[in-house]
């Protein structure tokens, strides 16, 4: 089985209260335009090496619309899924998650057996990255018990997607540099039913145009996020 997963494309922040983390940006914000260009360039990039597998996404409005846009272009659909979500960075949640209903209303290609229990908000206060990384953890390992017939795209957010590369690098033996996590960035692994992974690519963004490489509002070339 090939797993592949990539960030959500860059969302439209305006609005966001003072002093909010741009990288954690407390609400469901939709993509912006320049969001919705990264989902379409990841979708082509995705078509172009033939892929056809399943795509899951988190339930957030920024990894729904990615997903729904990736697979327009894939001629795919694709499926939500609450483990994906955000981190819970703020201790009352600043929304209340879209339902299976209002997400299919909003995205078109979004699986007519898709399936979402509703509130899917992870509960309790803030999360810490640890844990977040158990619940990534727990299901990269139901995915490798019960393995898809296809290959899988995950999309999800800085903090899912890095606990899917910390899983991935010790499936691997990986020990090298990591890589940003920018918008729309695209890691793959070829992961065996032992467990045992092999990477073969990892945050690669060279699809997209530079301009076009940012990071929740931060640009390409930013020393922070290099």
């Amino acid at each position: 089985m090939i797993l592949r997963f990539a960030r959500h494309g860059q969302p439209a922040l305006d609005g966001m209260p003072p002093g909010a983390n741009h990288e954690l940006p407390p609400g469901d914000f939709p993509l912006s335009a320049l969001g919705r260009k990264q989902a379409l360039f990841l979708g082509r990039h995705l078509q172009s090496v033939g892929f056809r597998g399943t795509i899951i996404a988190s339930p957030y409005a920024r990894t729904a619309e990615t997903a729904s846009i990736a697979a327009s272009v894939c001629g795919n659909v694709f499926y939500p899924e609450p483990r994906l979500q955000e981190m819970r960075f703020y201790p009352v949640p600043p929304c209340p998650g879209m339902t299976l209903e209002e997400l299919r209303r909003n995205y078109e290609n979004l699986a007519p057996d898709a399936a979402l229990t509703f509130p899917w908000l992870t509960p309790g206060g803030v999360e810490e990255l640890d844990t977040v990384r158990r619940r990534v953890d727990a299901y990269v390992a139901e995915l490798i018990r019960n393995p898809p017939a296809e290959d899988i795209l995950l999309i999800g957010h800085g903090a899912t997607i890095q606990s899917l590369k910390w899983n991935m690098f010790r499936r691997a033996g990986y020990t090298g540099r990591d890589r940003h996590n920018w918008n729309c960035s695209l890691s793959g692994f070829h992961l065996s039913p032992d467990g045992s992974a092999v990477m073969f690519e990892l945050a690669r963004f060279d699809f997209m145009p530079q301009e076009c490489v940012t990071s929740n509002k931060r640009l390409y070339g930013d020393p922070a996020c290099i």
